[in-house]
């Protein structure tokens, strides 16, 4: 099976990948609502095939979502192991 991830801003490709079995919990499918599912995760079973909504890296920077300290996440001291 395939599983095709898009950007959904920019709708570049961002990766393709070939597995045997979709896990969900791998995959992280298993986290989104059933509407997230609906709005993100298309699958066409004739294609074998599962189309994933995603952003791609330069999206996310172009919207700020790459800054933790804009985002309110506190920075990690990289230097210390606790």
């Amino acid at each position: 099976m395939k599983i095709l991830y898009t950007c959904e801003y920019c709708g570049d490709h961002i990766d393709t990948l070939e597995v045997d079995e979709v896990d969900e919990v791998k995959f992280g499918f298993d986290r989104l609502t059933a509407q997230e599912r609906q709005d993100i995760i298309k699958t066409d079973a004739a294609q074998n095939t599962i189309y994933v909504k995603s952003l791609c890296d330069q999206c996310i920077a172009s919207m700020g979502l790459d800054d933790p300290i804009a985002l309110g996440i506190p920075e990690v001291n990289k230097g210390y192991i606790h």
